[in-house]
Protein backbone atom coordinates (compact mmCIF):
# COMPACT_ATOMS: atom_id res chain seq x y z
CA UNK A 1 0.00 0.00 0.00
CA UNK A 2 1.40 3.53 -1.12
CA UNK A 3 1.36 5.09 2.37
CA UNK A 4 2.72 2.35 3.95
CA UNK A 5 5.68 2.23 1.39
CA UNK A 6 6.10 6.10 2.06
CA UNK A 7 6.18 5.67 5.80
CA UNK A 8 9.02 2.65 5.39
CA UNK A 9 11.31 5.33 3.82
CA UNK A 10 11.98 6.93 7.20
CA UNK A 11 13.56 3.32 8.20
CA UNK A 12 15.48 3.33 5.46
CA UNK A 13 16.91 6.08 5.67
CA UNK A 14 15.22 8.55 8.19
CA UNK A 15 18.15 11.18 7.29
CA UNK A 16 17.82 11.15 3.52
CA UNK A 17 16.06 14.23 2.10
CA UNK A 18 12.53 13.42 0.78
CA UNK A 19 11.74 17.39 -0.43
CA UNK A 20 13.69 20.34 -0.92
CA UNK A 21 12.49 23.39 -2.23
CA UNK A 22 14.97 26.76 -2.19
CA UNK A 23 16.67 26.22 1.21
CA UNK A 24 14.14 23.96 2.85
CA UNK A 25 14.29 20.21 3.16
CA UNK A 26 12.18 17.85 4.83
CA UNK A 27 13.85 14.08 5.50
CA UNK A 28 11.95 10.95 5.13
CA UNK A 29 12.08 10.85 9.55
CA UNK A 30 10.44 14.40 9.65
CA UNK A 31 8.12 13.66 7.11
CA UNK A 32 6.30 10.72 9.04
CA UNK A 33 6.69 12.05 12.21
CA UNK A 34 4.89 15.56 11.14
CA UNK A 35 2.28 13.96 9.13
CA UNK A 36 1.41 11.25 11.80
CA UNK A 37 0.73 13.87 14.38
CA UNK A 38 -0.95 15.84 11.85
CA UNK A 39 -2.82 12.98 11.16
CA UNK A 40 -3.94 12.42 14.86
CA UNK A 41 -5.16 16.21 15.30
CA UNK A 42 -6.82 15.81 12.06
CA UNK A 43 -8.68 12.63 12.82
CA UNK A 44 -9.48 13.89 16.68
CA UNK A 45 -10.85 17.36 15.19
CA UNK A 46 -13.19 15.37 12.71
CA UNK A 47 -14.68 13.14 15.50
CA UNK A 48 -15.35 15.92 17.82
CA UNK A 49 -17.37 18.16 14.69
CA UNK A 50 -19.25 15.04 13.74
CA UNK A 51 -17.19 15.06 10.50
CA UNK A 52 -17.48 12.32 8.12
CA UNK A 53 -14.65 10.19 6.82
CA UNK A 54 -13.52 10.86 3.18
CA UNK A 55 -14.80 14.98 3.67
CA UNK A 56 -12.06 16.97 1.41
CA UNK A 57 -9.21 18.61 3.04
CA UNK A 58 -7.85 22.00 1.53
CA UNK A 59 -4.18 22.11 0.81
CA UNK A 60 -3.13 25.80 0.29
CA UNK A 61 0.54 27.01 -0.81
CA UNK A 62 2.78 26.64 -3.41
CA UNK A 63 5.73 24.67 -2.72
CA UNK A 64 6.47 23.97 0.81
CA UNK A 65 7.60 21.32 2.94
CA UNK A 66 4.07 21.61 4.94
CA UNK A 67 2.38 20.77 1.62
CA UNK A 68 3.74 17.33 1.52
CA UNK A 69 3.11 17.08 5.01
CA UNK A 70 -0.68 17.92 4.21
CA UNK A 71 -1.16 15.70 1.74
CA UNK A 72 0.13 12.77 3.86
CA UNK A 73 -1.54 14.05 7.12
CA UNK A 74 -4.68 14.09 5.22
CA UNK A 75 -4.96 10.50 3.60
CA UNK A 76 -3.27 9.33 7.00
CA UNK A 77 -6.43 10.89 8.51
CA UNK A 78 -8.61 8.56 5.64
CA UNK A 79 -9.52 11.94 3.93
CA UNK A 80 -8.80 12.87 0.48
CA UNK A 81 -6.88 16.43 -0.20
CA UNK A 82 -7.47 19.03 -2.70
CA UNK A 83 -3.91 20.99 -3.40
CA UNK A 84 -4.78 24.72 -4.18
CA UNK A 85 -1.94 27.41 -5.41
CA UNK A 86 -1.51 30.38 -4.25
CA UNK A 87 -1.95 31.58 -7.74
CA UNK A 88 -5.51 30.63 -7.87
CA UNK A 89 -7.59 34.08 -7.11
CA UNK A 90 -9.79 33.48 -4.26
CA UNK A 91 -13.45 33.02 -6.25
CA UNK A 92 -11.92 30.36 -7.42
CA UNK A 93 -11.35 28.89 -4.53
CA UNK A 94 -13.91 29.99 -3.24
CA UNK A 95 -16.10 28.03 -5.67
CA UNK A 96 -13.49 25.50 -4.83
CA UNK A 97 -14.74 25.30 -1.58
CA UNK A 98 -18.49 25.27 -2.35
CA UNK A 99 -18.09 22.43 -4.91
CA UNK A 100 -16.27 20.68 -2.21
CA UNK A 101 -17.69 20.96 1.04
CA UNK A 102 -14.49 20.93 2.41
CA UNK A 103 -14.41 21.69 6.18
CA UNK A 104 -10.43 22.18 7.24
CA UNK A 105 -8.20 24.04 4.56
CA UNK A 106 -4.26 23.52 5.59
CA UNK A 107 -1.71 26.27 4.84
CA UNK A 108 1.86 27.23 5.41
CA UNK A 109 0.69 30.54 3.81
CA UNK A 110 -1.88 33.52 4.95
CA UNK A 111 -5.11 32.72 3.07
CA UNK A 112 -7.40 35.09 1.45
CA UNK A 113 -9.31 36.59 3.71
CA UNK A 114 -13.16 36.12 2.15
CA UNK A 115 -12.61 32.37 3.27
CA UNK A 116 -12.88 33.02 6.70
CA UNK A 117 -16.65 33.95 5.74
CA UNK A 118 -17.32 30.03 5.30
CA UNK A 119 -17.99 27.37 7.85
CA UNK A 120 -14.97 25.31 7.85
CA UNK A 121 -11.70 25.43 10.21
CA UNK A 122 -8.96 27.47 8.86
CA UNK A 123 -5.28 26.68 9.54
CA UNK A 124 -2.86 28.97 8.17
CA UNK A 125 0.87 29.91 8.41
CA UNK A 126 1.52 26.63 9.38
CA UNK A 127 5.28 26.06 10.37
CA UNK A 128 7.21 22.51 10.96
CA UNK A 129 9.36 24.65 13.38
CA UNK A 130 6.74 25.83 15.69
CA UNK A 131 3.73 22.82 14.94
CA UNK A 132 1.19 24.50 17.27
CA UNK A 133 -1.90 23.07 16.34
CA UNK A 134 -0.68 19.51 16.35
CA UNK A 135 2.25 19.73 18.97
CA UNK A 136 0.56 18.06 21.88
CA UNK A 137 0.13 14.58 18.89
CA UNK A 138 3.90 14.58 18.00
CA UNK A 139 4.66 10.96 18.74
CA UNK A 140 1.52 9.66 18.02
CA UNK A 141 0.70 7.80 15.10
CA UNK A 142 -2.81 6.35 13.41
CA UNK A 143 -3.95 2.95 12.74
CA UNK A 144 -3.42 2.22 8.92
CA UNK A 145 -6.79 0.90 9.08
CA UNK A 146 -7.83 4.37 9.20
CA UNK A 147 -5.96 5.21 6.20
CA UNK A 148 -7.27 6.01 2.70
CA UNK A 149 -8.40 2.52 1.66
CA UNK A 150 -8.04 1.27 -1.92
CA UNK A 151 -11.12 2.15 -3.37
CA UNK A 152 -11.34 5.36 -1.77
CA UNK A 153 -10.87 8.59 -2.84
CA UNK A 154 -6.71 9.57 -2.35
CA UNK A 155 -6.87 12.80 -3.76
CA UNK A 156 -8.71 15.50 -5.96
CA UNK A 157 -7.67 18.23 -8.34
CA UNK A 158 -9.94 20.68 -9.79
CA UNK A 159 -9.84 21.72 -13.44
CA UNK A 160 -11.54 24.01 -15.67
CA UNK A 161 -15.25 23.57 -16.42
CA UNK A 162 -17.18 24.73 -19.62
CA UNK A 163 -19.84 26.26 -17.76
CA UNK A 164 -17.36 28.65 -15.78
CA UNK A 165 -16.98 26.44 -12.31
CA UNK A 166 -14.41 24.16 -12.10
CA UNK A 167 -15.04 19.93 -11.65
CA UNK A 168 -13.05 18.37 -8.66
CA UNK A 169 -11.78 15.14 -10.03
CA UNK A 170 -11.61 12.13 -7.74
CA UNK A 171 -8.94 9.95 -7.82
CA UNK A 172 -8.96 6.76 -6.02
CA UNK A 173 -5.81 4.92 -4.21
CA UNK A 174 -5.98 2.04 -6.38
CA UNK A 175 -6.02 4.19 -9.41
CA UNK A 176 -3.25 6.19 -8.29
CA UNK A 177 -1.20 2.80 -7.52
CA UNK A 178 -1.75 1.14 -10.64
CA UNK A 179 -0.30 4.67 -12.30
CA UNK A 180 2.67 4.54 -9.94
CA UNK A 181 3.06 0.30 -10.18
CA UNK A 182 3.06 1.62 -14.20
CA UNK A 183 5.97 4.25 -14.74
CA UNK A 184 8.30 2.85 -11.91
CA UNK A 185 8.15 -0.57 -14.09
CA UNK A 186 8.82 1.46 -17.28
CA UNK A 187 11.49 3.79 -16.27
CA UNK A 188 12.95 1.68 -13.37
CA UNK A 189 14.02 5.04 -10.97
CA UNK A 190 16.74 2.85 -8.49
CA UNK A 191 15.51 3.16 -4.45
CA UNK A 192 16.60 6.02 -2.87
CA UNK A 193 18.91 7.18 -5.68
CA UNK A 194 16.81 9.37 -7.60
CA UNK A 195 16.09 13.20 -7.64
CA UNK A 196 12.71 14.18 -9.68
CA UNK A 197 12.26 17.55 -10.81
CA UNK A 198 9.02 19.43 -9.73
CA UNK A 199 8.03 22.11 -11.97
CA UNK A 200 4.35 22.22 -11.71
CA UNK A 201 2.23 23.05 -8.72
CA UNK A 202 0.94 20.58 -6.82
CA UNK A 203 -2.58 21.38 -7.92
CA UNK A 204 -1.87 20.38 -11.42
CA UNK A 205 -1.70 17.09 -11.88
CA UNK A 206 1.21 16.87 -13.23
CA UNK A 207 3.39 17.21 -10.11
CA UNK A 208 1.52 13.54 -8.76
CA UNK A 209 4.34 11.95 -11.10
CA UNK A 210 7.48 13.59 -10.02
CA UNK A 211 5.80 13.44 -6.19
CA UNK A 212 4.66 10.33 -6.00
CA UNK A 213 7.21 8.65 -7.53
CA UNK A 214 10.14 10.14 -5.55
CA UNK A 215 8.33 9.06 -2.27
CA UNK A 216 7.25 6.12 -3.86
CA UNK A 217 10.87 5.36 -4.36
CA UNK A 218 12.45 6.62 -1.77
CA UNK A 219 13.77 9.47 -3.72
CA UNK A 220 13.85 13.15 -3.23
CA UNK A 221 12.19 15.87 -4.92
CA UNK A 222 13.56 19.14 -6.00
CA UNK A 223 10.86 21.77 -6.57
CA UNK A 224 11.45 25.24 -8.37
CA UNK A 225 8.66 28.07 -8.12
CA UNK A 226 7.48 30.93 -10.04
CA UNK A 227 10.17 33.14 -9.44
CA UNK A 228 12.80 30.80 -10.15
CA UNK A 229 11.49 29.62 -13.29
CA UNK A 230 10.74 33.46 -14.54
CA UNK A 231 14.54 33.79 -14.51
CA UNK A 232 17.22 32.33 -16.54
CA UNK A 233 19.95 32.86 -14.06
CA UNK A 234 17.97 31.89 -10.82
CA UNK A 235 16.22 28.61 -12.28
CA UNK A 236 19.65 27.82 -14.27
CA UNK A 237 21.58 28.20 -10.68
CA UNK A 238 18.71 25.71 -8.84
CA UNK A 239 18.93 22.98 -11.39
CA UNK A 240 22.86 23.29 -11.20
CA UNK A 241 22.78 22.58 -7.71
CA UNK A 242 19.99 20.08 -8.09
CA UNK A 243 21.77 16.74 -8.85
CA UNK A 244 18.42 15.93 -11.03
CA UNK A 245 17.98 12.84 -13.11
CA UNK A 246 14.37 12.63 -13.77
CA UNK A 247 12.78 15.88 -15.22
CA UNK A 248 9.34 16.11 -14.80
CA UNK A 249 7.23 18.97 -17.01
CA UNK A 250 5.49 20.12 -19.84
CA UNK A 251 7.06 20.41 -22.92
CA UNK A 252 6.69 24.34 -22.90
CA UNK A 253 9.20 24.48 -19.59
CA UNK A 254 11.81 22.58 -22.03
CA UNK A 255 11.20 25.21 -24.79
CA UNK A 256 11.70 28.09 -22.24
CA UNK A 257 15.05 26.36 -20.88
CA UNK A 258 16.05 25.53 -24.60
CA UNK A 259 15.89 29.26 -25.55
CA UNK A 260 19.38 29.59 -23.24
CA UNK A 261 22.62 27.93 -24.63
CA UNK A 262 23.85 26.71 -21.12
CA UNK A 263 20.71 24.51 -20.95
CA UNK A 264 22.74 21.25 -21.81
CA UNK A 265 24.43 18.23 -20.04
CA UNK A 266 26.71 19.39 -18.45
CA UNK A 267 23.99 21.61 -16.39
CA UNK A 268 22.03 18.20 -15.65
CA UNK A 269 25.20 15.43 -15.38
CA UNK A 270 22.53 12.69 -13.57
CA UNK A 271 20.13 13.26 -16.11
CA UNK A 272 18.51 10.04 -17.09
CA UNK A 273 14.83 11.19 -18.39
CA UNK A 274 13.02 13.93 -19.77
CA UNK A 275 9.21 12.74 -18.97
CA UNK A 276 6.53 14.80 -20.67
CA UNK A 277 3.04 15.44 -20.21
CA UNK A 278 0.14 18.06 -20.43
CA UNK A 279 0.41 19.21 -23.92
CA UNK A 280 2.30 18.32 -27.08
CA UNK A 281 5.70 17.49 -27.85
CA UNK A 282 6.83 18.91 -30.90
CA UNK A 283 9.34 17.66 -32.82
CA UNK A 284 11.49 20.47 -32.82
CA UNK A 285 11.48 20.33 -29.48
CA UNK A 286 12.50 16.55 -28.73
CA UNK A 287 15.34 17.05 -31.53
CA UNK A 288 17.02 19.88 -29.47
CA UNK A 289 16.77 18.07 -26.07
CA UNK A 290 18.30 14.84 -28.13
CA UNK A 291 21.03 16.50 -29.56
CA UNK A 292 21.41 18.57 -26.16
CA UNK A 293 20.85 15.44 -23.29
CA UNK A 294 22.82 12.71 -25.94
CA UNK A 295 22.48 10.57 -22.27
CA UNK A 296 19.10 11.07 -21.45
CA UNK A 297 15.71 9.35 -22.91
CA UNK A 298 13.15 11.42 -23.59
CA UNK A 299 9.38 9.81 -23.07
CA UNK A 300 6.33 11.69 -24.53
CA UNK A 301 3.15 10.88 -22.37
CA UNK A 302 -0.12 11.18 -22.98
CA UNK A 303 -3.43 11.30 -20.63
CA UNK A 304 -6.28 13.52 -18.85
CA UNK A 305 -6.09 14.44 -15.19
CA UNK A 306 -9.42 12.04 -15.06
CA UNK A 307 -7.03 9.04 -15.73
CA UNK A 308 -4.80 10.24 -13.35
CA UNK A 309 -1.65 11.61 -15.09
CA UNK A 310 -1.49 9.32 -18.29
CA UNK A 311 -2.39 6.12 -19.46
CA UNK A 312 0.38 5.76 -22.71
CA UNK A 313 4.07 6.98 -23.50
CA UNK A 314 6.60 6.15 -26.01
CA UNK A 315 10.50 6.71 -25.64
CA UNK A 316 11.59 9.29 -28.61
CA UNK A 317 14.19 7.43 -30.36
CA UNK A 318 16.43 8.85 -33.73
CA UNK A 319 13.98 6.38 -35.53
CA UNK A 320 10.94 7.51 -34.17
CA UNK A 321 12.37 11.58 -34.95
CA UNK A 322 13.16 9.91 -38.76
CA UNK A 323 9.57 8.37 -38.92
CA UNK A 324 7.07 10.66 -37.72
CA UNK A 325 6.35 14.03 -37.27
CA UNK A 326 3.85 15.01 -35.48
CA UNK A 327 5.22 12.42 -32.99
CA UNK A 328 2.84 9.78 -31.63
CA UNK A 329 2.13 9.58 -27.50
CA UNK A 330 3.10 5.78 -27.10
CA UNK A 331 1.14 2.40 -26.39
CA UNK A 332 -1.25 1.95 -23.74
CA UNK A 333 -0.07 0.74 -19.69
CA UNK A 334 -0.83 -3.06 -19.56
CA UNK A 335 -3.44 -3.33 -17.26
CA UNK A 336 -5.74 -0.68 -18.79
CA UNK A 337 -7.25 0.10 -22.71
CA UNK A 338 -7.72 2.81 -25.09
CA UNK A 339 -10.18 3.04 -27.36
CA UNK A 340 -11.19 4.98 -30.56
CA UNK A 341 -14.74 5.27 -31.13
CA UNK A 342 -16.80 7.23 -33.34
CA UNK A 343 -17.92 9.75 -31.14
CA UNK A 344 -21.54 10.05 -31.97
CA UNK A 345 -22.12 6.24 -32.00
CA UNK A 346 -21.00 6.08 -28.36
CA UNK A 347 -23.49 9.02 -27.37
CA UNK A 348 -26.10 7.08 -28.36
CA UNK A 349 -24.60 3.42 -27.01
CA UNK A 350 -24.25 5.05 -23.64
CA UNK A 351 -27.42 7.00 -23.85
CA UNK A 352 -29.10 3.87 -24.08
CA UNK A 353 -27.86 1.72 -21.88
CA UNK A 354 -27.84 4.36 -19.08
CA UNK A 355 -24.25 4.45 -18.80
CA UNK A 356 -23.68 0.93 -18.30
CA UNK A 357 -22.77 -0.80 -21.55
CA UNK A 358 -23.19 -4.75 -22.21
CA UNK A 359 -19.56 -4.93 -23.69
CA UNK A 360 -16.78 -2.55 -25.13
CA UNK A 361 -18.08 -0.33 -27.08
CA UNK A 362 -16.96 -0.89 -31.28
CA UNK A 363 -13.63 0.51 -31.78
CA UNK A 364 -12.56 2.31 -35.23
CA UNK A 365 -10.27 0.88 -37.75
CA UNK A 366 -6.37 1.62 -37.29
CA UNK A 367 -5.87 4.60 -38.63
CA UNK A 368 -9.61 6.62 -38.92
CA UNK A 369 -9.81 9.27 -36.50
CA UNK A 370 -11.99 9.60 -33.17
CA UNK A 371 -12.44 9.80 -29.72
CA UNK A 372 -10.47 8.86 -27.31
CA UNK A 373 -11.88 6.22 -24.36
CA UNK A 374 -9.31 5.42 -21.72
CA UNK A 375 -10.45 2.55 -19.37
CA UNK A 376 -9.16 0.75 -16.38
CA UNK A 377 -8.28 0.89 -12.96
CA UNK A 378 -6.58 4.17 -13.24
CA UNK A 379 -9.89 6.04 -14.25
CA UNK A 380 -11.28 8.38 -12.07
CA UNK A 381 -14.78 7.44 -10.46
CA UNK A 382 -16.38 10.85 -11.36
CA UNK A 383 -16.73 14.69 -10.14
CA UNK A 384 -17.04 15.09 -7.03
CA UNK A 385 -20.41 16.26 -6.15
CA UNK A 386 -21.43 16.72 -10.02
CA UNK A 387 -23.54 13.87 -11.34
CA UNK A 388 -24.65 15.37 -14.11
CA UNK A 389 -20.72 16.08 -15.91
CA UNK A 390 -19.87 13.03 -14.29
CA UNK A 391 -22.55 10.85 -16.27
CA UNK A 392 -21.84 13.06 -19.61
CA UNK A 393 -18.27 11.69 -19.64
CA UNK A 394 -17.75 8.59 -17.50
CA UNK A 395 -19.46 4.57 -18.36
CA UNK A 396 -18.70 1.70 -17.65
CA UNK A 397 -18.76 -2.65 -18.36
CA UNK A 398 -17.99 -5.75 -17.25
CA UNK A 399 -16.43 -8.14 -19.42
CA UNK A 400 -15.32 -11.77 -18.20
CA UNK A 401 -16.11 -10.85 -14.48
CA UNK A 402 -13.77 -7.43 -15.04
CA UNK A 403 -15.15 -4.38 -14.10
CA UNK A 404 -14.17 -1.22 -16.39
CA UNK A 405 -14.17 2.79 -15.75
CA UNK A 406 -13.98 4.65 -18.77
CA UNK A 407 -13.36 7.81 -19.22
CA UNK A 408 -14.52 9.88 -22.54
CA UNK A 409 -11.34 12.28 -23.31
CA UNK A 410 -13.02 14.52 -25.28
CA UNK A 411 -9.86 14.38 -27.66
CA UNK A 412 -9.01 13.35 -31.06
CA UNK A 413 -6.86 10.46 -31.97
CA UNK A 414 -6.13 7.35 -33.71
CA UNK A 415 -3.84 4.04 -33.59
CA UNK A 416 -1.18 3.46 -36.22
CA UNK A 417 0.46 0.56 -36.14
CA UNK A 418 0.13 -0.15 -32.79
CA UNK A 419 1.27 3.86 -31.58
CA UNK A 420 -1.45 6.60 -30.41
CA UNK A 421 -1.64 9.74 -32.32
CA UNK A 422 -3.25 12.77 -30.58
CA UNK A 423 -4.84 15.10 -33.12
CA UNK A 424 -6.27 17.82 -30.36
CA UNK A 425 -9.57 18.33 -28.87
CA UNK A 426 -13.08 17.66 -30.45
CA UNK A 427 -14.75 20.54 -28.42
CA UNK A 428 -13.26 23.70 -27.32
CA UNK A 429 -11.20 22.75 -24.80
CA UNK A 430 -7.27 23.26 -24.86
CA UNK A 431 -4.17 22.63 -23.46
CA UNK A 432 -1.89 25.69 -23.25
CA UNK A 433 1.59 25.43 -21.06
CA UNK A 434 0.56 22.30 -19.60
CA UNK A 435 -2.83 23.18 -18.38
CA UNK A 436 -6.46 22.08 -19.58
CA UNK A 437 -8.56 25.07 -19.95
CA UNK A 438 -12.04 25.36 -21.22
CA UNK A 439 -12.39 27.74 -23.12
CA UNK A 440 -16.29 28.24 -22.07
CA UNK A 441 -15.15 28.90 -18.76
CA UNK A 442 -13.23 32.03 -19.86
CA UNK A 443 -16.02 33.13 -22.25
CA UNK A 444 -18.18 32.83 -19.00
CA UNK A 445 -16.32 34.92 -16.86
CA UNK A 446 -15.76 37.74 -19.67
CA UNK A 447 -19.51 37.72 -19.68
CA UNK A 448 -19.19 38.58 -15.94
CA UNK A 449 -18.23 41.57 -16.41
CA UNK A 450 -20.84 44.72 -16.61
CA UNK A 451 -20.01 46.27 -19.71
CA UNK A 452 -19.15 42.89 -21.89
CA UNK A 453 -22.15 41.92 -23.86
CA UNK A 454 -20.60 38.29 -25.51
CA UNK A 455 -17.50 37.06 -25.62
CA UNK A 456 -14.85 34.16 -27.53
CA UNK A 457 -12.00 32.85 -27.35
CA UNK A 458 -9.75 31.26 -29.57
CA UNK A 459 -6.29 29.52 -28.98
CA UNK A 460 -3.74 30.74 -31.52
CA UNK A 461 -1.59 28.13 -32.92
CA UNK A 462 2.11 28.72 -34.27
CA UNK A 463 4.61 25.56 -34.84
CA UNK A 464 2.54 22.95 -34.32
CA UNK A 465 1.29 24.36 -30.98
CA UNK A 466 -0.63 26.63 -29.14
CA UNK A 467 1.00 29.47 -28.25
CA UNK A 468 -1.99 32.03 -26.63
CA UNK A 469 -5.39 32.63 -26.15
CA UNK A 470 -7.43 35.80 -27.85
CA UNK A 471 -10.90 36.72 -27.14
CA UNK A 472 -13.03 38.93 -29.48
CA UNK A 473 -15.36 40.58 -27.16
CA UNK A 474 -18.65 42.59 -28.03
CA UNK A 475 -19.74 45.76 -25.59
CA UNK A 476 -22.72 47.10 -24.32
CA UNK A 477 -21.49 50.48 -24.66
CA UNK A 478 -19.23 52.13 -27.27
CA UNK A 479 -15.48 51.51 -26.42
CA UNK A 480 -13.29 55.05 -26.63
CA UNK A 481 -9.78 53.29 -25.79
CA UNK A 482 -9.18 49.75 -26.73
CA UNK A 483 -6.01 49.46 -24.64
CA UNK A 484 -7.28 50.73 -21.42
CA UNK A 485 -10.55 48.68 -22.05
CA UNK A 486 -8.26 45.86 -22.69
CA UNK A 487 -6.34 46.89 -19.16
CA UNK A 488 -9.70 46.64 -17.12
CA UNK A 489 -10.81 43.96 -18.73
CA UNK A 490 -7.73 41.72 -17.63
CA UNK A 491 -7.40 43.38 -13.96
CA UNK A 492 -12.05 42.21 -13.45
CA UNK A 493 -10.58 38.81 -14.96
CA UNK A 494 -7.92 38.59 -11.85
CA UNK A 495 -10.74 38.45 -9.67
CA UNK A 496 -12.14 34.92 -11.76
CA UNK A 497 -9.14 33.32 -13.49
CA UNK A 498 -5.68 32.31 -12.59
CA UNK A 499 -3.08 34.21 -14.74
CA UNK A 500 -2.79 31.27 -17.41
CA UNK A 501 -6.12 31.61 -18.12
CA UNK A 502 -6.26 35.56 -19.06
CA UNK A 503 -5.91 35.28 -23.07
CA UNK A 504 -2.56 37.59 -24.18
CA UNK A 505 -4.73 39.07 -26.97
CA UNK A 506 -8.22 41.05 -26.78
CA UNK A 507 -9.75 42.14 -29.71
CA UNK A 508 -12.97 44.37 -29.67
CA UNK A 509 -16.13 43.46 -32.52
CA UNK A 510 -19.02 45.80 -33.52
CA UNK A 511 -20.86 42.46 -33.67
CA UNK A 512 -19.57 38.16 -33.80
CA UNK A 513 -20.12 36.70 -37.38
CA UNK A 514 -22.48 34.62 -37.27
CA UNK A 515 -23.87 30.89 -38.85
CA UNK A 516 -26.51 30.13 -40.78
CA UNK A 517 -27.85 28.07 -37.85
CA UNK A 518 -27.33 31.10 -35.23
CA UNK A 519 -24.44 30.27 -33.63
CA UNK A 520 -21.39 32.34 -33.11
CA UNK A 521 -18.99 31.65 -36.60
CA UNK A 522 -15.66 30.85 -34.46
CA UNK A 523 -13.84 29.62 -38.30
CA UNK A 524 -14.73 33.28 -39.27
CA UNK A 525 -13.02 34.66 -35.97
CA UNK A 526 -10.32 32.63 -36.41
CA UNK A 527 -9.40 32.77 -40.14
CA UNK A 528 -9.89 36.83 -39.54
CA UNK A 529 -7.53 36.59 -36.92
Amino acid sequence: MLIETIDSWSRKGMNHVAHQYRDHIITYGALKEHSDALAAWISQYYREHDILRQTPVIVYGHKENEMLVSFLAAVKSGNPYIPVDTSVPGDRLQQIIRSSQAKLILSPQTVPGEIFNFDLKIIENMELNSPEVYADFLGQTVPSEIFVQSEEVYYIIYTSGSTGIPKGVQIPLKALESFLKWVNSAYAPQEQQEVFLNQAPFSFDLSVMDLYMALSTGGTLWSIDKTQIASHRELFESLANSRVSFWVSTPSFADFCLLDRKFEQSLLPNLKRFLFCGEVLTHDCASKLKSRFPQAVVENLYGPTEATVAATTISITSDILEQFNPLPVGACKPDSRLIICDSDRLSEHIQACCGMLTAAPDMLEDGERGEIVIAGPNVSIGYLNNPEQTKRAFFSWEEEGVFWQAYRTGDAGAWKDGLLFFYGRLDFQVKLHGYRIELGDIEENLRKIEWVENAVVLPVVKREKIEYLQAFVTTKKAIMDEFDAGQEMRQQLKQYLPEYMIPRRLRFLEKMPMTANGKVDRRALAEGN
